[in-house]
Order: structure tokens, then sequence, then C-alpha cells
């Protein structure tokens, strides 16, 4: 694949932000590791260049990400909704990072709409999932990379600031990194992931830390709900190789659930001996949420895309079902698994 951080119009995009006012930095709703890390990796980037930026997130992110160098002047959309969507409008730049279409910010969808439409604005898309909506003026997508932390990354390299990444950038770049490529374990990681890692570790940045403050900080409420998933709610499917979590909103709240508590479960369930397709299925306020992994060449893309109103990447993916029970969407995916038997049984 051409390597998308070659073009002319990269290269502009840096005089561009310079000469701007006011840079907007968006993520996607529920933001993840990738998400806020790719974000305030951009905002340590513009500030060397001596422009201040905003980050506006949809929604708030785990307190397992709390540490964050730059994280305390994230502003957030469903907390002051009014005075985000005036960041938006009238920026002469915005980022969207780590989403391909407006929709995947939520709530802040259509203010991102807005400033694509706006004259004189210009919102530019850094982003790795597969087919990206055509919204932005300059898309900056690669979907054979592992995190949108190694496109912010390559966008330093290309900016010739490979020397600007300190410490603080290189933590938040390595936050993104580790999480979205399961600690180096996804088929995405190549040769130039590590080495990016290399070069992250050689500014100082403490990496046992970061690994550390991620997956090294959980509640006790959180160890039993996860416990509780395992033991109660996991549901194995062998003739499909395939496995089902799933749990309530009743459930959630009876163990104190807070954003995070269920990272990891859907990947518990990939790990079993023989299962290919696992998925986690969670009831929110107004939706079910998703989240769907595989092994080998099963897509769970593919299945996120044709029924669950989702997308995501070939072996990791997502998927929303405004309206429908718990009960209904399990269902659903318990009656498709005959449909994908002859996939789930081979190999790949």
């Amino acid at each position: 694949m051409e390597d998308v951080f070659k073009q002319e119009l990269v290269s502009e995009l840096k005089g561009r932000v310079q000469g701007s006012k006011r840079v907007v930095i968006t993520a996607h709703r529920s933001p993840d590791g990738d998400a806020i890390g790719s974000s305030l990796a951009l905002q340590h980037l513009l500030a060397h260049l001596g422009v201040s930026s905003q980050v506006v997130m949809p929604d708030g992110y785990p307190d397992f990400l709390s540490w964050l160098p730059g994280q305390d002047d994230v502003q957030f959309h469903d907390v002051d909704p009014v005075g985000c969507e005036a960041l938006l409008s009238g920026a002469e730049v915005v980022f969207c990072l780590d989403y391909n279409a407006p929709s995947r910010a939520g709530d802040l969808g259509p203010a991102v709409e807005n400033a694509a439409s706006e004259e004189g604005g210009y919102v530019v898309v850094i982003d790795h999932h597969q087919q990206p909506e055509d919204f932005a003026d300059l898309l900056l997508s690669d979907p054979s990379t592992g995190s949108t932390a190694e496109l912010i990354y390559r966008l330093a390299l290309a900016w010739s600031m490979a020397d600007d990444i300190d410490a603080d950038m290189a933590s938040c770049l390595y936050c993104g990194l580790i999480t979205d490529t399961g600690s180096f374990r996804f088929p995405s990681v190549t040769s130039e992931t590590h080495a990016m890692a290399s070069h992250l570790l050689g500014t100082g940045m403490d990496h046992s830390r970061v690994h550390s403050l991620i997956y090294d900080a959980c509640r006790l409420d959180q160890i039993r709900l996860t416990s509780y998933a395992l033991g109660q709610k996991l549901q194995v499917f062998p003739e499909y190789n395939s496995a089902i979590v799933s749990l309530s909103l009743e459930e959630l709240e009876r163990f104190n659930a807070q954003k995070g508590d269920t990272e990891g479960l859907v990947n518990r369930a990939l790990s079993i001996e023989g299962i290919r397709f696992a998925v986690f299925v969670k009831e929110d306020v107004d939706r079910v949420k998703m989240s769907l992994r595989s092994t080998g060449s099963f897509s769970v893309r593919d299945v996120a895309a044709t029924h669950f109103n989702g997308g995501g990447h070939h072996n990791a993916a997502g998927g929303a079902c405004p309206g429908e029970s718990l009960e209904s969407v399990v269902c659903r995916l318990i009656d498709l698994l005959p449909s994908y038997a002859s996939q789930l049984q081979n190999e790949g």
C-alpha cells in the first residue's frame, strides 16, 4: 500500500496548522487508549510547532487512562455540549482521530459534520479502520496499521519532527500502541511497530509504568465482575468454535461497574482453546453494545457491519443495537452461528 503520509497535502497540512488560531482534536465515542492517547500525542506534537489546540471527546474514558500527560485539559461533549460545539464551530482545522465516520463520534458527530461543511474549515481524518466515509478534506487512512498512534508517529516523521517526540508524547503514543495491538500480539504488528516502540523507549519514557497503569489497576468490584461474567455468563458453542459473554445493565450496576471495567472480557473468551469467534454483549441505557473478536480468516468486521450496525477491523470490531434488548441481540447472535459454521470450523 502506498504511504499516505508521502502526499504533498501532508506537508501542506503542517503549514496550515501553523497558520491556524483554532485547532480542535476529536476522537470517537467511548474513547479507548488509542483514541485518547493519539489525541493527546497530536496535541503535544502541535505544541512543538507552537500551535495551541483543544482536545474534545464525545464522552469520558476509563479511569485507568486518567494519568495521560495533558488529559486534565480535555473537554467532554456530554458534560458541556454547547461549549464543545462552539469550539468546533469556526475552527480552522479539525482533526478526527481513530474514527472513519461522523456517527462514530456519537452526539458530537453533527458538530463534526458541520465543521466539514463550513467555509474556511479543514477537516482531517487520521484513522486505521476500514471503509472510511467521504466527509473530510484530507483522509490519512491506513487499515493495515494496528493503531492510530502509529499513524500519529508517522505524521511526526513526515513532518521531520522525530526529535520533538519527548517522554510525555511518547507515553501517549505508547498507550495507544499497546492497547490497540494487544501489547504487540495482534497480526497487525510489524517490524515497523517495534521500531516505533524502540524509538519511544529511547525518549526516556517509562514503558513499564505505562503498562502497569493501564493493566494493573483493577478495582475489587472489577475483579468480581470479571469472575461473575466468565463463571456465570459465558456461553460456549464448541460446534461453532464460538463463545459469547453478556451482561445486563442490572448486572453491571450490581458490581458498581465503571467505564473500562469490561475491557478485555471478549479477549478472555477468545483465549479459550478452540475458540475462533468471541463476542461480548453489554446492555447500555439506550442501546446494546458489542465487541467482536476472531482469529485467522474469519472477519468479524463483516459480521458487525452486516448484522449489528458496526464495523472495525478484520479480527476486531464493534457494533451497537439501539432500542433492542440484550436478550434479543444475544438470541440473534446465536441464531447466526449456523450460517457461519463452515467458516468457523475451518482453520484460517
